[in-house]
Formats: C-alpha cells, sequence, structure tokens
C-alpha cells in the first residue's frame, strides 16, 4: 500500500537534494547517490518519481562501449564557443577542467589566436571576439554620468548603471 504522507516527505527531499545540487553544495557523486536511494525509497511507498532528477537521468545518453577522451584544451573551446559571454566558473563545469587551468587555457587560446575574444577579470567571463575582424563593441563607462560599470557590457546586452541606474542597450 502507499502512505501518501510518505510519499510527499520523500519527494519533498528529493527536491530539497536537487536544490542543494544547483547551489553547488553537492558533488554530482554525492547527488546520485542520495538521489537514486530517494527514487528507490518513493518507488517502494508506490510513488512515481518525477522532477529534475528524472529529466538529468532521461537526458543521459545510452551505455556505450566507446570512451571518448577529450583533452582539456578541446573542452575549454567548446564550451566557449557555445556561447558569446560566458563565466570562467560555467567553462570550467562545462568543459570539466578546473577554473584555474580553464583561465590558463583561454590565455593560451587567445595569444594563439585559436579563439578571438578577452577575459573580463572584473567579472570572472570570457567575451568570445568576432573572429579576425575587429573585437565586439563594448561598454565600460556608463554613457550619462561617466562612472566605471561594475562589468564590461557586450553587443547585445542591456545593463544598469550602479550610480545613476540609467539602462543601456549596447549595439
Amino acid at each position: 500500500m502507499s502512505d501518501p504522507e510518505e510519499i510527499k516527505k520523500i519527494e519533498a527531499a528529493i527536491k530539497d537534494i536537487d536544490l542543494d545540487y544547483m547551489r553547488g553544495m553537492l558533488s554530482e557523486d554525492e547527488y546520485n547517490k542520495k538521489t537514486g536511494e530517494l527514487r528507490t525509497k518513493l518507488r517502494e511507498a508506490g510513488g512515481v518519481p518525477s522532477g529534475l532528477s528524472e529529466a538529468r537521468e532521461a537526458l543521459k545518453p545510452p551505455p556505450t562501449d566507446k570512451t571518448v577522451m577529450t583533452d582539456p584544451v578541446t573542452a575549454v573551446k567548446r564550451a566557449v564557443q557555445a556561447r558569446r559571454r560566458i563565466a570562467i566558473e560555467q567553462v570550467a563545469q562545462d568543459s570539466g577542467v578546473d577554473a584555474m587551468n580553464v583561465a590558463r587555457i583561454l590565455t593560451d587560446l587567445l595569444d594563439g589566436r585559436e579563439l578571438s575574444g578577452r577575459i573580463d577579470h572584473d567579472g570572472g567571463d570570457f567575451i568570445l571576439g568576432t573572429g579576425t575582424g575587429p573585437p565586439p563593441k563594448t561598454i565600460r563607462v556608463c554613457p550619462y554620468c561617466r562612472s566605471e560599470m561594475e562589468r564590461i557590457a557586450v553587443r547585445g546586452e542591456t545593463v544598469t548603471c550602479s550610480v545613476c541606474r540609467e539602462s543601456i542597450i549596447v549595439s
């Protein structure tokens, strides 16, 4: 028989673990272990697992016999090229390379002209350039009050000045 109260408690625990994982409070191994245990308990209690943990399971590719190894430089390059502006920490997560090495690899890729762009050290972001042409338009200083922006704004972004509170659309 299924106990509705027990099912609700287990579903709440799964949601809590999902949130802790998204906040970075749990490692992936801990997250997988705990959610696996809770899903098993939920099935035993008569509930049906759903939510983020089940969606993650559905998105996993089917197991294969081949092991594909990607070197850190290629992994970082692919993670960066997918977006226009990306946080260094996000590149580290996407590529599986620690943040310190990501910054070094990006610097090497920029020096070797394999990537176009620049690192915004204040914001901790990498701004992808346009290739061989001129660098993308950016705003470092508010055009209204001339105070320095908290972070560099690139084409396509809308930012608000922290001093005069004016919105600026970079086009």
